[in-house]
């Protein structure tokens, strides 16, 4: 077999994305908004002008904005900008990292699996493949959230993006993956919704499926991804080392 590990990410490919998230950056941004007006911020910047920020509109979230591809710390420096509290931008990221967490962990119920991923994952490990996680997430809720849904144990390395780490789409994660697992990046296949994950997978040199579970649409993963297909559920490795 051409390929001897997978790499996912992780809301979008192997959780449901948009209950979770779109509930999510709504109660965060509550929070961060009365964050900032106790603290002397702009209190004419309104909630919904917080979530246009960062790509969210009513029920749509766009695949290229900061909640779908970027870490947490790309978010609170957007909102530090328009709010402009009183303190220090170090504190506002810390309040808004606490914030998407505190909202995760409180709502366990968001929280879950796509149909057949659970599944396809167990087959594909009990074929001998590595599995790994590469995800935009902090450490507290990419923990939270794996063991919630049932997935954690199945994974030989998790990466998040918390501020001590490049996040995707350099290649940074990805080779973290490799190191850890002793393989190259030529051998991995990276799974994700975004074109922000296409971007990473091949930044490190592994091959790329999009999925069609999360934020982005066919037409734009297309080009940038060796495969497209709906679901991670779909895979077969074999077909996809017939196919490449």
């Amino acid at each position: 077999m051409k390929f001897k590990a997978l790499l996912f990410d992780k809301d979008g490919t192997l959780l449901e994305f948009h209950k979770m998230w779109l509930n999510v950056s709504r109660g965060a941004s509550e929070q961060v908004k009365a964050f900032s007006d106790s603290h002397q911020g702009n209190q004419t910047v309104t909630v919904t002008e917080l979530l246009l920020a960062i790509g969210v509109e009513g029920d749509v979230v766009d695949n290229y904005g900061l909640l779908a591809s970027n870490p947490v710390e790309d978010t609170a420096i957007a909102w530090f900008k328009m709010l402009e509290p009183s303190v220090s931008l170090t504190e506002f990221t810390q309040v808004t990292k606490a914030a998407f967490n505190n909202q995760v962990e409180e709502n366990p119920e968001w929280v879950e699996a796509l149909p057949g991923v659970t599944e396809k994952l167990t087959s594909l490990k009990q074929q001998g493949m590595y599995l790994g996680v590469a995800t935009a997430d902090t450490k507290d809720s990419t923990v939270y959230t794996l063991e919630q849904s049932g997935l954690s144990e199945l994974f030989d390395y998790v990466g998040y993006s918390d501020g001590d780490i490049e996040p995707k789409p350099a290649p940074a994660l990805l080779n973290a993956f490799c190191e850890q697992c002793g393989i190259e990046p030529h051998e991995v296949i990276m799974f994700g919704d975004t074109v922000s994950d296409m971007e990473f997978g091949r930044n490190a040199g592994a091959k790329n499926v999009g999925v069609l579970t999360g934020t982005a649409n066919h037409a734009e993963l297309e080009p940038i991804a060796d495969l497209v297909i709906h679901s991670v559920a779909n895979f077969d490795p074999q077909e996809f080392n017939e196919l490449i």
